[in-house]
């Protein structure tokens, strides 16, 4: 398969404590997570290292606050593999109820000890430690801003489990509007906020501008996302893929999907890379939407430097070896960098 050039995006901002960060963050999940997995597969999952692609998305962020987020990512990884129970959250409306409802008790800093589903609360007590800890970083406007991401996210995780469940096919905008919902990285713009300048403080509002550069980050990082993933979901038989989502609505084949969503991915980055240059021109440098605007950034390069890392998308033998290839075999349990060119696969008859 032949990625689109991710070549302004990689290498990306890349602390010199990052392995302390993860080191830190497992130590916590192995005792904090226990409950939750037996050892071999929690061990598998610490493996793709969420802690680091944390690190990646927020390296300005203090120590302290950066290893916080990370065992928030670390909890969300795990639960994003079992969510708790996929074909209930997907079908009963009580139970999605009582998931929404348990979520609100830990945002009001309370502890999930007895909703109606015991098992919510195995689940639920390691969320509220993160939380606890997360909270004590953010302002009351921050903390508001992440509880509303989070209610999103579920919203999504939610929709996408029903969709997974069913018969239906979306077209790639539905699919789209979905997963920005899902793909959960609202939460993590409003911790970025935390590192930039109050909004309500200037004295020229930028919310305007605010808005391009989320728009065009949040598909460049959903869509960079499922291009890099497109091949673990497709071993697990999982459709809600942008790739998968235009196999199956349009017909179209494996490579002529990822160069529409390759297409997708690059028009935002060149949006988001004008709509950052016009903030700065507009409203000066230090303002904090161009201090966010540059945060944001560092996300979107993050995300994508991991995706070239991480065992989650490119199986558990995957072994970075340091470079950026465009060009990756695609085959079932790993995804292969390779020194080939498309042409030679192409006479090879591989690609």
């Amino acid at each position: 398969m032949l990625l689109p050039s991710f070549e302004h995006c990689v290498p990306a901002l890349e602390r010199p404590d990052n392995d302390q960060v993860v080191k830190d963050s497992h130590e916590w999940c192995r005792q904090g997570l226990a409950d939750l997995l037996p050892p071999a597969e929690l061990t598998t999952l610490l493996e793709e290292r969420a802690s680091l692609w944390t690190a990646l998305v927020l390296p300005t962020a203090p120590y302290e606050f950066l290893v916080a987020a990370a065992r928030y990512t670390e909890y969300l990884s795990i639960l994003d593999n079992a969510l708790v129970d996929k074909d209930r959250l997907g079908s009963d409306p009580v139970y999605v109820a009582e998931m929404k409802a348990a979520i609100d008790v830990l945002f009001e800093g309370n502890r999930v000890d007895s909703p109606a589903n015991e098992e919510l609360a195995i689940w639920f007590k390691p969320l509220h430690d993160c939380l606890s800890t997360l909270r004590t970083y953010l302002t009351p406007e921050v903390w508001d801003d992440f509880h509303r991401e989070v209610e999103r996210f579920f919203i999504g995780c939610v929709e996408e489990v029903h969709y997974r469940n069913s018969a239906e096919v979306y077209d790639f905008d539905t699919y789209l509007r979905m997963r920005r919902n899902s793909v959960g990285m609202g939460m993590y713009f409003a911790l970025g906020a935390s590192l930039a300048p109050p909004f309500a403080a200037e004295t020229v509002d930028g919310s305007a501008y605010r808005e391009r550069l989320l728009s065009h980050a949040l598909d460049h990082i959903a869509l960079a996302n499922d291009l890099f993933s497109f091949r673990a979901e497709a071993d697990a038989d999982d459709a809600v893929n942008a790739v998968a989502t235009l196999i199956l609505s349009e017909n179209r084949s494996v490579q002529e999907a990822f160069d529409r969503v390759g297409l997708e991915v690059q028009r935002n980055e060149i949006a988001f890379r004008r709509a950052l240059h016009e903030t700065v021109a507009a409203l000066g440098r230090e303002h904090a939407v161009s201090v966010y605007g540059g945060l944001l950034w560092h996300m979107m390069c993050g995300n994508v430097e991991w995706s070239y890392r991480t065992t989650r998308y490119n199986g558990e033998r995957h072994q970075w070896d340091g470079r950026y290839p465009q060009v990756v075999q695609l085959q079932q349990g790993s995804t292969v960098f390779t020194d080939k060119t498309y042409a030679a696969l192409i006479a090879e008859g591989l690609a």
